[in-house]
């Protein structure tokens, strides 16, 4: 069975960014469901997926219409992966039936999870990097329509905004937590610094008081590495 360029696939920068995305293996959320409903009602195809490709694997972020067990996994090894070819060539794929296609014919979706009929959008990043595919999915074969490829492709610049607005949110989060983090220090050295000024002053008050009482040389200089000690036992 081909497989999409490993190239494309395995290139370390491309993974690296779907990796910074922190998509893969996470829960399914509302905003990338509603897509893959809207895509399947839209387009009246029994399989909506927003899928993601990892170095050996495919990752459904959403998952309409899967059958059992792939639909509880949300992942498929590439052996049953069509969307590694949308991210190789960047470009739609458009699939009347699959089992008449040279380059999905003994592709193992077809037989486990009844991949006939298949569109599917480049999922890309600003950068011009593939992160995977968003299809939808027939178990007969289809004639896709110009109209319906292009709806699939302003669908799919959507789930690209969710993804987008997904990670602008995580940085946000991430950045308020270092900044919690480092008010927390100040905070803590303000108090240190607090605790040590007063130390100081009550000090340098003894010293005095000590001096105009007549205390001994040896007396104040004891006292003072003492007051030395202490200082120190407080940072």
């Amino acid at each position: 069975m081909p497989f999409a360029s490993s190239k494309i696939i395995q290139n370390p920068d491309r993974l690296q960014i779907l990796r910074d995305l922190v998509l893969l293996d996470t829960p399914e959320e509302e905003p990338f469901d509603r897509l893959t409903a809207l895509a399947s009602k839209i387009v009246g195809a029994p399989v909506s997926l927003v899928s993601l490709i990892d170095a050996d694997r495919q990752f459904f972020k959403s998952a309409l219409g899967l059958p059992e067990p792939w639909a509880s996994d949300r992942e498929t090894p590439l052996t049953h992966s069509f969307c590694q070819h949308v991210v190789a060539t960047g470009e739609p794929l458009v699939i009347t039936d699959a089992r008449e296609h040279p380059l999905v014919h003994d592709n193992l979706a077809i037989r486990d999870l009844n991949v006939i009929g298949y569109l599917g959008i480049p999922l890309e990043t600003s950068d011009g990097y593939g992160l995977g595919s968003f299809c939808v999915i027939d178990g007969k074969p289809r004639e896709w329509t110009t109209d319906e490829v292009e709806i699939m492709r302003d669908l799919a610049k959507m789930v690209m905004t969710e993804i987008e607005l997904r990670s602008e949110l995580i940085a946000r989060k991430q950045i308020e937590g270092k900044l919690r983090t480092v008010l927390i220090d100040l905070e803590n050295a303000n108090r240190q610094f607090r605790r040590m000024t007063i130390f100081a002053e009550s000090t340098i008050q003894h010293t005095i008081k000590a001096v105009q009482l007549g205390a001994q040389e040896s007396e104040i200089l004891t006292y003072l590495q003492s007051a030395q000690q202490g200082l120190n036992r407080k940072n």
